[in-house]
């Protein structure tokens, strides 16, 4: 059930906006507060709720796991409501089917619960395989998700989810295309991950565990990533969401995973990544072959509302915040220069 498009209405930093995404590679680039963060969660929620037929009754699920990857667990998310006069409106289109939502603050306070309507469903949704990989890197707090389901601590779901998900056990009968990626990995950090008694190790050719609390930053992403493939996490028709790839990673080791993330493409993952990397971007850009779907999109700010442009060729994208700063740093280099 690949994703097309993804509709906002009054909704946080957006008044209106409609974004047609590929079924491919989607990458988002924009500026600090311009809602690509937003984006990826409320595809994450949706991905991970059911939706029924029936359209009698609040769609509960999509509410609660809404709830908790933006407002820790409280059913309150008036606050998602960008003009509280107003309903804020949310519709995801797939290849075969419309979901629209409504989120309404009834008495118009902050301190009553906002509430989430299915009020269209051509038929039945189950939970998506899928994984948010949030900007912080999870791995070394393995264990909290525990605390998590039996005290009740307020986070934010993405960060437990992440945790539950590469923690389970490892399918035995991978196809060969996964296992070269595996592979790919290994070579990069130098060893297989292992995930034991609660705790995440990378086991060097030499046999030796090395302990993720003390293994490079770049080494932990990549990691996860391994996780989720030798889990089946990421399979075909799986959805990955991925917050600021580059986030700890030595620029040199960007080209691995845009190669990583483009054969899971092909394989038939849909994939959403927002980044401020000019490297992370333009390596899409290179390396994509006619066998991938790459799809770019900037957000930027228009009169305190959000807009966006999409383009095959991230070069042609007129509003790109991460091309006009590299611009504007061979600038400075060339005014120093000519100083």
């Amino acid at each position: 059930m690949a994703i097309k498009k993804i509709s906002f209405e009054n909704f946080t930093v957006f008044d209106k906006i409609d974004i047609d995404v590929c079924s491919g590679v989607n990458v988002f680039t924009g500026g600090n507060g311009t809602g690509k963060t937003h984006l990826l969660k409320v595809l994450y929620a949706w991905c991970e709720c059911e939706m029924h037929k029936d359209l009698s009754h609040d769609n509960l699920d999509f509410l609660s796991k809404m709830s908790k990857c933006f407002n820790g667990g409280s059913s309150n998310i008036s606050f998602l409501i960008r003009n509280d006069r107003k309903a804020a409106k949310i519709t995801v289109t797939t290849a075969i089917n419309e979901f629209k939502f409504i989120i309404k603050n009834a008495l118009l306070s902050n301190d009553v619960p906002a509430f989430v309507k299915n009020v269209q469903s051509i038929e039945d949704k189950e939970i998506i395989p899928s994984a948010l990989i949030p900007a912080k890197e999870m791995l070394t707090h393995s264990g909290l998700e525990k605390d998590y389901t039996q005290r009740k601590l307020p986070f934010d779901i993405t960060l437990i989810d992440i945790l539950n998900k590469s923690g389970v056990s490892i399918l035995h009968d991978l196809p060969d295309n996964m296992r070269s990626l595996l592979k790919k990995i290994e070579d990069i950090v130098g060893g297989k991950v292992l995930f034991e008694n609660n705790r995440y190790y990378i086991v060097k050719s030499s046999g030796k565990k090395i302990d993720f609390t003390v293994e490079a930053e770049g080494f932990k992403k990549l990691g996860l990533i391994y996780r989720l493939i030798e889990t089946g996490t990421l399979s075909n028709s799986s959805v990955l969401i991925w917050d600021e790839p580059e986030s700890n990673i030595n620029p040199q080791n960007i080209p691995v995973i845009v190669e990583i993330l483009l054969e899971l493409q092909k394989i038939g993952v849909q994939i959403f990544v927002a980044t401020h990397d000019y490297f992370l971007a333009k390596y899409f850009n290179v390396k994509k072959t006619a066998d991938n779907d790459v799809l770019f999109h900037a957000f930027y700010k228009s009169d305190d509302v959000v807009l966006h442009e999409s383009d095959a060729d991230f070069t042609m994208l007129e509003n790109n915040s991460i091309v006009k700063q590299s611009i504007e740093l061979y600038k400075e280099e060339v005014k120093k220069v000519m100083e």
